[in-house]
């Protein structure tokens, strides 16, 4: 049964800029919904008159399901291209983060059907999602935060299934394996690991993930990659390309700047800027 990490809390590009505009929080799931969901997550931002800000998101192979104010209940299946998230004035944002494969539990089809897609919630879960959103829309305060994720899980806990599947459990030790090891760069290395193959491997990861083992691999590693080269100056852009399992540095320059609109050095620098441009009362916080 899962109960350590499946995904990481990577992604977010320049992460110590965006913290000046975002304040985002994190809440662990009860053990027994914690089986598909990875931990529920809030954002809230307050922007001055005229300021905007855009999150840049490298995705996870996760499914989520969010809750804002004038749009209601929406899940979003695995996205397989970076987002951004203009921001401005203020709001709030309620989360689910599915484990991968997590969400299939819930879906009457397979994950891959809602790979860059949003719906509205109502679609997959009936007229009951249109309750939820409106009762998280009324209590969905900072001081009531904890409410909203003992509301949402709830709705989610009486519609979990009386056992997690043989598969889906396998599939999150691999998950586990993919996050934590940073060896695992090819396919065949996790085929080799749990004794499948790599068509067997694709087939599972359509119907649960919603995307190929591979893109999980390289996703992870990205991750990875983009969390370096933001917090340690001193990251030698080759040698972290081979560690990662890109043939080159050239390779890694490629699909880096492919999902983050920019080369890794570019990427590393543009941290550091603005971390030398930070406020003196942030230095110390």
């Amino acid at each position: 049964m899962p109960t350590g990490p499946t995904t990481s809390t990577k992604g977010i590009l320049q992460p110590k800029q965006a913290a000046e505009h975002i304040d985002l929080r994190r809440y662990p799931a009860a053990p027994d919904v914690g089986r598909f969901v990875e931990r529920y997550w809030a954002v809230h931002w307050s922007l001055g008159p005229g300021e905007s800000y855009a999150v840049r998101l490298i995705s996870h192979p996760c499914v989520n399901v969010t809750f804002l104010d004038g749009v209601g209940a929406q899940v979003h299946g695995v996205g397989t291209t970076t987002s951004t998230h203009p921001l401005s004035g203020s709001g709030s944002v309620f989360g689910v983060k599915f484990r991968p494969g997590g969400f299939r539990a819930f879906a009457d089809r397979p994950v891959a059907a809602l790979t860059d897609r949003s719906l509205p919630m109502r679609e997959l879960f009936g007229p009951a999602a249109d309750g939820l959103a409106a009762t998280v829309a009324e209590i969905d305060t900072d001081g009531r935060r904890v409410e909203v994720v003992e509301v949402v899980e709830e709705f989610l806990r009486r519609r979990l299934p009386a056992a997690a599947d043989a598969t889906y459990l396998r599939l999150t030790e691999m998950a586990a394996v993919m996050l934590e090891d940073r060896s695992i760069t090819r396919v065949g290395h996790v085929a080799d690991r749990f004794g499948m193959s790599v068509r067997s491997l694709q087939r599972v990861f359509h119907k649960y993930v919603g995307v190929g083992p591979k893109w999980m691999i390289r996703r992870y590693r990205l991750h990875d990659g983009a969390e370096l080269l933001a917090t340690d100056k001193s990251a030698d852009v080759a040698s972290l390309a081979v560690q990662l399992g890109w043939f080159d540095q050239a390779h890694f320059t490629r699909d880096f700047r492919a999902h983050v609109g920019a080369s890794p050095v570019e990427y590393a620098m543009a941290c550091a800027a603005a971390e030398d441009r930070k406020p003196l009362a942030l230095l110390g916080s």
